[in-house]
């Protein structure tokens, strides 16, 4: 099995525009730095850093600048899309995006792999939401790339975990969505952020998981919000590149940085 290429996703940095203000006991600016650090020794090299929402906590243009600092620094190519504490009006002008707010939805191409981006924020609410426009739209370009291997990334969870507090704020449509997932077979993961803990679930050859915060976590099966550690992570996502018997795999793991 050749593992060509390597995606790393990062999430909920919730930076500030004072690198010095701390969230839930945590430095979020010195914790993202952190984990640039860590990616920038790894031994296998990124082709793409994939940062999956709640960018900013204080939605200034600082702490967005902050971030494209580190993310140029790093030399490696990403993506971001917003959370439901991101604005995407500062986004856009720290980036130079054009991008209009509740539909910040794309995709990439990653050797024989296919990469869809979809928005779940309505900022600011704390639930995720998704148009009947973007699901129908997530149907009919599945529909065109069902030979291609698929990762589908966004903010919100679509299924429960199991933290009554959480699940109020995951994605109201996640019925639908699911079904559209569960009945394309080449998805192989639906990974997102917003839970601040480390979630995967198998269902058959599907994979749901989260990525940790960089910023900060929160205890996992817990009915109310509980800080559990102020130590940043993030997810190294692997991707095969032998599809002659259509048995492409997907492995992944968290790294925690110290």
């Amino acid at each position: 099995m050749s593992f060509k290429n390597c995606v790393i996703q990062i999430s909920d940095p919730h930076l500030f525009g004072d690198k010095n203000r701390k969230i839930n006991g945590a430095n979020s600016y010195l914790n993202l730095k952190k984990v640039f650090d860590n990616i920038s020794k790894l031994t296998l090299k990124p082709n793409l850093l994939i940062l999956s929402g709640d960018l900013s906590q204080d939605c200034t243009f600082e702490s967005y600048q902050h971030l494209a600092n580190l993310l140029n620094k790093s030399g490696i190519k990403y993506c971001i899309f917003p959370g439901n504490h991101d604005d995407v009006d500062v986004i856009n002008k720290v980036f130079d995006y054009n991008w209009i707010k509740n539909s910040v939805d794309y995709c990439i191409e990653l050797g024989n792999w296919f990469l869809y981006i979809i928005d779940s924020s309505v900022y600011p609410e704390d639930s995720g939401s998704l148009s009947e426009k973007q699901l129908l739209n997530l149907e009919n370009i599945l529909k065109i790339n069902k030979n291609k291997s698929t990762v589908i990334f966004t903010h919100h969870h679509p299924i429960k975990i199991n933290s009554s507090w959480m699940d109020k704020m995951m994605l109201k449509e996640a019925k639908h969505f699911n079904d559209i997932v569960l009945k394309n077979k080449q998805i192989k993961a639906v990974l997102f952020g917003h839970i601040h803990q480390v979630f995967e679930k198998q269902e058959s050859d599907l994979l749901y998981a989260s990525s940790p915060s960089t910023a900060y976590q929160v205890r996992s099966d817990c009915n109310e919000f509980i800080v559990d550690k102020t130590i940043p992570g993030y997810r190294i996502i692997q991707l095969d590149e032998d599809n002659e018997d259509k048995g492409e795999k997907l492995i992944s793991k968290i790294i925690w940085v110290e």
